[in-house]
């Protein structure tokens, strides 16, 4: 794939071809959220970030969770637009939905492996996180490390760990 290689400038401008229509079968809506993620741009990121955030709440659940990984791509790729990107990983915390938790919860692992200035923007948000809403054992593993990484910031990280240890 051209993007992936290295000519993601040349598809820049041309963006708003690669968002997903409805009636699109999900291995086009896969390739064009791939896509997206590599030709974003601190010139189109707030478009892009708006439309993959349209994704997030998609009847196919894969489709949500692909756009959520997206937001992680484009944040490794992209630190400078992290603000942005940040904001919107925050509402999916805030939503409340178990696929759209957990894959929001993995993500913010691989993010923050990479940035670990980045927690303090989240750590409100993971003494909310109910163990009920992270459902698959990816997502469980990935809150487990980040409890570990930076339980000295998160007051209540003893406790939720604790409380899984018991389950």
């Amino acid at each position: 794939m051209l993007v992936l290689r290295g000519a993601n400038t040349v598809f820049e401008a041309e963006y708003k071809h690669f968002f997903v229509k409805y009636d699109e079968p999900s291995y086009i809506k896969n390739l064009k959220l791939e896509i997206l993620a590599h030709i974003a741009s601190p010139n189109n990121i707030q478009e892009i970030v708006n439309e993959l955030s349209e994704y997030v709440t998609d009847v196919n659940a894969e489709i949500a969770k692909k756009s959520i990984r997206c937001f992680g791509t484009i944040i490794i790729r992209l630190p400078k637009t992290s603000k942005t990107v940040a904001s919107q990983l925050r509402n999916f915390l805030s939503l409340r939905i178990s696929y759209v938790t957990t894959e929001t919860v993995i993500v913010l692992k691989d993010i923050l492996r990479k940035y670990r200035s980045f927690i303090d923007d989240f750590i409100p948000f993971f003494t909310k996180i109910s163990l009920d809403q992270i459902t698959e054992v990816e997502g469980k593993c990935a809150y487990v490390w980040i409890l570990g990484e930076f339980g000295e910031l998160i007051e209540e990280a003893p406790y939720i760990l604790e409380k899984m240890i018991e389950e």
